[in-house]
């Protein structure tokens, strides 16, 4: 015959277990909540510009007569309006396209199998091209 105190007991274990285990996950959430600070919404008077993109761009084109164009040529594409570059400068690695400036100062104007030109303002640099060579 079925015995029903076995059965009671085992429904019993059966819902009490999830029940303890969500009311024990529920304890630790309400105790782990998280820091939750207030926030200022700046307005545009509020924000400095010392270290903004746009100032180190104009502060590098205000003392460019003491920057040298100190950046190694690794690799190159040409063809028309699809050219890039890879230059290096220390441990950094950039890939410039035509008309995009290289660390928002070097605009790359042009891009052949001899050389490569760089332009900040009315100042060109040019690199010999020896990749491959």
């Amino acid at each position: 015959m079925f015995n029903f105190k076995f059965l009671k007991f085992f429904l019993l274990f059966l819902f009490a277990v999830p029940a303890s285990l969500i009311i024990l996950f529920y304890l630790f959430q309400s105790i782990n909540t998280p820091n939750i600070q207030d926030f200022k919404i700046l307005n545009e008077f509020d924000i400095s510009l010392e270290n903004s993109l746009e100032s180190k761009n104009l502060d590098n084109g205000n003392t460019n007569d003491n920057i040298s164009f100190q950046y190694k040529l690794i690799g190159y594409r040409a063809g028309g309006i699809d050219a890039s570059v890879i230059v290096k400068k220390s441990n950094k690695e950039y890939v410039v396209s035509i008309g995009e400036k290289l660390e928002g100062v070097y605009e790359l104007m042009e891009v052949n199998q001899e050389e490569i030109i760089f332009r900040d303002g009315n100042n060109l640099y040019k690199i010999e091209n020896l990749v491959g060579k």
